[in-house]
């Protein structure tokens, strides 16, 4: 299939797709015409890349856990998946405290307001 039906079928940019063709995270191969040719698992890839960045994982870690969905689309417990979603967690916690952190000085600095 072409660029322009897989974006409309995974509801990914034309952009983004050619991004992710770039990277080696979705593979297809040039027509004569130059013009990119996917198969049809091509819109599950774009699901699975979806997925990965949906949940926070940059490019180059959704790279490492793609080989670790097994071929009808389930994640599996491999080593680097497990890596990565922990630190991933880590990542939403250290985020989480620091927001924690910041809340309460906004609600310090509130209390500490002076009306004038």
């Amino acid at each position: 299939m072409l660029i322009n039906q897989l974006a409309h079928l995974s509801g990914v940019s034309t952009r983004a797709l050619r991004h992710y063709d770039r990277l080696a995270l979705l593979s297809s191969r040039r027509l004569d015409n130059g013009y990119r040719d996917f198969d049809e698992c091509a819109v599950e890839e774009v699901r699975r890349i979806r997925l990965l960045l949906d949940i926070g994982l940059n490019l180059q870690a959704v790279a490492q856990v793609l080989p670790c969905f097994t071929p009808d689309g389930e994640l599996t417990s491999c080593p680097t998946a497990r890596e990565r979603l922990r630190g991933q967690i880590h990542e939403v916690d250290s985020s989480i405290a620091q927001l924690q952190q910041l809340r309460g000085l906004l609600a310090g600095t509130l209390n500490n307001l002076v009306d004038g």
